[in-house]
């Protein structure tokens, strides 16, 4: 199983220089993790579940590589076509025989689509937007008089199915939706990347088609934490709460750089730094709100690893930025808090989603409370 897993993972490394330089450069490694987490946690469906994380990933590829005039259907017809057999090593690989003569995982024996510890597979619909365009959403429970929850994509998580664990436990208390922002998974595939302004008129756009609604509380993990400060930005009368899932600061790259220039996107000049809502070296963040706020963070420190070409004091003090970052945020209301979550790295909504969705549950509480 490893030995094929690796391999699969490493195809689709040589899929990444496909996507725009200025995600695969600052988000690829993340990229990476999410995939091989995807793809071991859909092991337990078998081969449907393989089959559906390497579709959306070949898929995503293709669009992006793709002319612009492709259809559609055509699209999705060579994403199935390409990755056939890649799915098809995959989901065999996940296969064990076991003493009592069973294959697990296979067609030999019948799977529930649903398991402990999987992620059970939520229905959708596709919603009309602007331009012509369709976004694919899912909204599960009920309100029960509370804000919608809004768990964000487009930044730092790619795919609705992505919050699959963490919206499973918190459509047990209120109303949860989740998303493909355009150019992923199920939504309209377009050319090139969307920059953050771009990506929060459609999550706007989405919201009111789907006749959500407002406010909101939203919750954005990695870089979905400055994806939804920036909605908060342009909307203000449309949230009622955050929820930060170790988020990334728009100071990082700047402060990172001072560190080393060897740090991932130390290179990024203006104009990508205003894309992706990233501020020039020197310049401080002047975000601030009135809102409940719950800053989660990581317990578990980067190992030095994941920098490579850092010495250790480099990787101590980049870890110590990121703390820095938390603390900063959870400063920026009055009426905010720091949690930080035992045993929980940098995917938190996949090791610690009962975190997040207890987190949630207390700023819906603390909205309640403000009301009254």
């Amino acid at each position: 199983m490893s030995l094929l897993l690796d391999l699969s993972c490493w195809v689709y490394k040589r899929m990444l220089p496909l996507y725009a330089d200025s995600l695969r450069y600052r988000y690829g490694d993340e990229m990476e993790q999410l995939f091989r987490e995807q793809l071991i946690d859909a092991s337990k469906d078998g081969a449907s579940g393989v089959g559906r994380v390497w579709r959306s990933a070949v898929y995503d590829a293709i669009s992006l590589a793709g002319p612009s005039c492709l259809a559609p259907i055509r699209l999705l017809t060579m994403a199935t076509l390409g990755s056939s057999s890649l799915i098809l090593l995959t989901a065999l690989s996940f296969c064990t025989l076991r003493n009592v003569g069973v294959v697990h995982g296979c067609a030999l024996e019948q799977v529930p689509q649903t398991t402990q510890g999987s992620s059970p597979v939520l229905p959708g619909h596709l919603v009309p937007i602007s331009h012509g365009h369709k976004m694919f959403i899912e909204c599960t429970g009920e309100s029960h008089g509370k804000p919608t929850v809004i768990l964000a994509t487009g930044r730092g998580l790619g795919s609705y199915q992505d919050w699959t664990l963490v919206q499973s436990r918190v459509a047990e208390f209120v109303r949860v939706c989740s998303y493909d922002p355009l150019g992923f998974g199920e939504s309209d595939h377009l050319q090139g990347d969307h920059s953050i302004s771009e990506v929060v008129e459609n999550m706007h756009d989405l919201f009111h088609s789907a006749q959500l609604p407002g406010p909101y509380v939203l919750v954005g993990a990695s870089a979905g934490g400055i994806l939804i400060r920036h909605y908060e930005e342009q909307y203000p009368a449309d949230v009622a709460g955050f929820v930060f899932v170790d988020s990334s600061h728009e100071e990082a790259v700047w402060r990172d750089a001072a560190i080393s220039p060897a740090f991932p996107g130390s290179d990024m000049d203006l104009k990508s730094l205003q894309r992706e809502g990233l501020l020039p070296p020197q310049q401080h963040l002047t975000w601030h709100d009135d809102v409940p706020i719950i800053v989660l963070e990581r317990g578990e420190r980067a190992p030095c690893s994941a920098f490579p070409g850092l010495t250790q004091t480099q990787c101590d003090q980049i870890n110590d930025a990121w703390h820095s970052f938390q603390v900063d945020l959870s400063h920026r209301s009055k009426h905010a808090q720091l949690r930080i979550v035992a045993g929980a790295g940098h995917r938190m909504h996949q090791e610690k989603p009962e975190a997040i969705a207890l987190a949630i549950h207390d700023v819906l509480e603390e909205v309640k409370q403000r009301k009254q």
